[in-house]
């Protein structure tokens, strides 16, 4: 984790004192944002940490797991707030982020350093498909909920408690996918071995390094298949892209070196401060959520899109920012695992685990999303798909992207509240 993620932990004892101190709702509301960012970036060293100890599959299995922890803390405190509506547009925001927000910069960082950026088009195809089947998933309850049957005369949408039903059973049903689909992706079961996958990958890299005049790099892939490419697993992805911290520990001296020697070899360590700065996320992120009625009033912030864009960019920025840093260093197939991973744990695993949880709470929450974030969900799932068909990218394509983010982000925020 970068140091200026460091320095940002001092704004969470001043969260917490300026809420005791009656502070007004912006200076909470930034200092917990602020706050929140290094807390999400904690969660995910910790996992790395505890992943390298305990080896790759159980590894895997921690950080598809804890992958998007914030978030679903976030959404929890904003449910007990009696935020449903808030939580909804965080998820939107989620998937909508990774996919224009994050992707587009690390395509504009990764494409104006090396021009053109190429990446495994099969791979990146498997992402947008498991991508597009999610977010159908959870789009269904809402367009039962919208238009029900409009085919059919007399036919009524779904409402009430039918579809809070309708929103538990759905759930249930992606928790079964993801399950599969970590069954699948961390730990092979009945997945293509390497030996078929590398004659199929042979003659595409080696009529790639024909045109830009290199040696076939056949058994450089074929090593990297042999040993686990993290481009296969957004959650090894993760894990490679982070390994520049613990070089980095590794190499410090002093109090440094004690501390980094402790936290690659002591298990407890990492547990230890995984649960604890899980416990202080809660504490923070209710702070957050406590101030976003009265930001509304205030001020006239609409809650959409605090939820939408505000949210879920303090909840996965040092994802983000895992992702853009490995783009700079042109693993681009590194960058778009990370940005389809996260996307699939929100729908497959943080949708559910919220709409089950909220059936526990006086203010339980349905997957009744309004048409904008149904059509957030096609856009993503539709922009990353033709994204992935020619295995390249420039620096073009990532400004667009975050062009068309920046649009839906204006948009939001000048709606009335």
């Amino acid at each position: 984790m970068s140091r200026w993620l460091y320095l940002l932990l001092l704004a969470v004892p001043a969260a917490l004192i300026a809420e005791s101190a009656g502070a007004g709702p912006v200076v909470v509301f930034v200092l917990a944002a602020l706050g929140l960012i290094p807390l999400a970036g904690l969660i995910g060293l910790s996992t790395e940490a505890l992943a390298e100890r305990l080896g790759p599959r159980i590894g895997g299995l921690l950080n598809a797991t804890f992958g998007n922890a914030a978030e679903i803390i976030i959404g929890l405190a904003a449910l007990a707030a009696g935020l449903p509506e808030v939580v909804r547009a965080s998820l939107s925001g989620s998937i909508i982020g990774n996919t224009l927000l994050v992707l587009g910069s690390s395509m504009l960082v990764g494409g104006w350093r090396f021009r053109r950026q190429r990446f495994d088009a099969r791979t990146a195809g498997q992402y947008a498909t498991m991508l597009a089947l999610a977010v159908v998933g959870m789009a269904i309850p809402s367009l039962l909920a919208t238009i029900g049957e409009s085919t059919r005369p007399g036919a009524a949408v779904v409402r009430g408690s039918a579809l809070h039903n309708l929103s538990i059973g759905v759930s249930v049903i992606l928790l079964v996918c993801y399950a599969a689909y970590i069954t699948f992706s961390v730990f092979n079961l009945r997945a293509v071995p390497p030996d078929e996958l590398l004659p199929q990958l042979a003659e595409p890299i080696e009529e790639t390094a024909e045109e830009v005049g290199d040696e076939p790099p056949a058994r450089a892939a074929a090593q990297a298949l042999e040993e686990g490419d993290p481009a296969e697993d957004p959650h090894a992805a993760v894990a490679t892209a982070r390994l520049g911290d613990a070089k980095h520990l590794r190499g410090a001296t002093g109090p440094t070196a004690t501390l980094a020697h402790l936290w690659h070899t002591v298990i407890w360590l990492p547990i230890i401060v995984l649960g604890a700065v899980t416990v202080v996320t809660a504490i923070v992120s209710e702070a957050l959520v406590g101030t976003i009625e009265p930001l509304a009033h205030q001020i006239g912030l609409n809650p959409f899109f605090v939820g939408l864009i505000v949210l879920p960019i303090v909840g996965n920025a040092a994802e983000h920012f895992t992702a853009i840093t490995a783009a700079a260093h042109d693993h681009m197939e590194t960058a778009m695992a990370i940005t389809a991973g996260s996307s699939i744990q929100i729908a497959l695993l943080a949708a559910p685990i919220l709409v089950l949880a909220g059936a526990f709470m006086a203010h339980p929450l349905d997957l009744n999303f309004s048409l904008l974030e149904v059509a957030i969900f096609a856009l993503a799932a539709g922009l990353y798909a033709l994204i992935s068909l020619d295995g390249e990218s420039t620096w073009l394509e990532g400004l667009l992207l975050g062009a068309f983010y920046l649009i839906l982000a204006v948009g939001t925020f000048f709606t009335p509240a």
